[in-house]
């Protein structure tokens, strides 16, 4: 019956992970509401209501954006005359052009880059279109996530009544159980989340104040790539400004470096550290496989899971240390 269970709700893994951490964020603020006299079913309406006019009809407009910006992209990528171009700025430097000239006498770079270029624009053609084909099953996911959101909201303190008396750990242990994955949730995902939105916004702001194509498309991807230890914004805004100095476009180059150094890169060192690694007292690298690792085991949803799984790892073992510890003071 577990196994049938689990087929069941297997295609909705992702929902449920979102709606779980969405209820643990906005948790403190449902909890004051209550204290004021709101009804539990208003109040898990009200949330709900909120989170839909102020994170899903923005997301939207950005969707829409970015996939415009995306075609635009992959449009230039495969064109001659992108290729060209970064090809004249190349040759024009002092610094590159030997270079280049020597060895595009051994290479034939010219088709080289162009065969890359078409081979980008066609993973970008099928990467819309097989978000385009599945666009269904992410609306399923997101009008899912909603119904048990509310659900959380308005039932949640029976619901983890009910889990207690199914997981077979003491009242204490239970509680730092509860209190380890609340927290991870809480500032792994809110924290990282906030940091790598605060990142991609800056980079966007900076592409679109310089004149580069595609910044909301770029900026996007800086916040993406920000969400992974190790990996962060740098990876676009690195490439670009080289690409700018390569054309002779100094002035514009040092001004991105300059913002990616000062502006961009001390958010990811200062906030998200505060935020994140000190606050929950994880090493870095149980940061980057309970995030990377979550991906690749459990896809979208493992942005959560994979953090709560080693939650609450890291939680059984100051469990059974504690009582390891205990155990030899009860038999003195």
């Amino acid at each position: 019956m577990i196994y049938l269970c689990w087929r069941i709700i297997a295609p909705f893994i992702a929902a449920l992970s979102w709606a779980f951490a969405l209820v643990l964020i906005v948790r403190p603020a449902h909890v004051w509401l209550l204290r004021r006299g709101l009804p539990r079913t208003v109040a898990a309406l009200a949330f709900v209501s909120l989170i839909v006019v102020a994170v899903i009809v923005p997301a939207t407009v950005l969707a829409r954006a970015l996939a415009t910006e995306a075609t635009e992209v992959a449009g230039r990528a495969s064109s001659d005359a992108g290729i060209r171009y970064i090809r004249e700025g190349i040759e024009k430097s002092r610094l590159t052009g030997p270079l280049f000239q020597w060895l595009d006498a051994r290479y034939d770079l010219p088709s080289e880059a162009t065969q890359l270029a078409y081979s980008v624009a066609g993973w970008a053609s099928r990467t819309a279109s097989s978000a385009l084909a599945g666009s269904m099953w992410v609306l399923t996911q997101l009008a899912v996530a909603l119904f048990v959101l509310f659900y959380f909201l308005r039932d949640g303190e029976v619901i983890a009544q009910k889990l207690r008396l199914f997981l077979p750990l003491p009242g204490p242990e239970l509680d730092l159980l509860f209190e380890r994955i609340i927290q991870t949730v809480r500032i792994s995902l809110g924290g990282k989340v906030l940091v790598s939105t605060i990142q991609g916004t800056l980079g966007g702001l900076i592409f679109a104040w310089l004149g580069l194509p595609a910044p909301v498309f770029w900026g996007s991807v800086m916040a993406t790539l920000s969400l992974f230890p190790v990996v962060g914004a740098f990876v676009i805004w690195v490439p670009a400004a080289l690409i700018l100095a390569l054309a002779g476009d100094w002035k514009h180059a040092l001004l991105l470096v300059g913002w990616g150094v000062l502006i961009i890169h001390p958010i990811d060192n200062l906030l998200g550290p505060m935020l994140v690694g000190r606050t929950l007292h994880l090493h870095t690298l149980l940061m980057f496989f309970s995030v990377i690792g979550g991906l690749a085991a459990f896809g979208p949803a493992g942005i959560v899971l994979g953090p709560m799984i080693i939650a609450v790892a890291v939680a059984l073992l100051e469990v059974a240390e504690r009582s390891f510890i205990e155990l030899p003071s009860k038999g003195n």
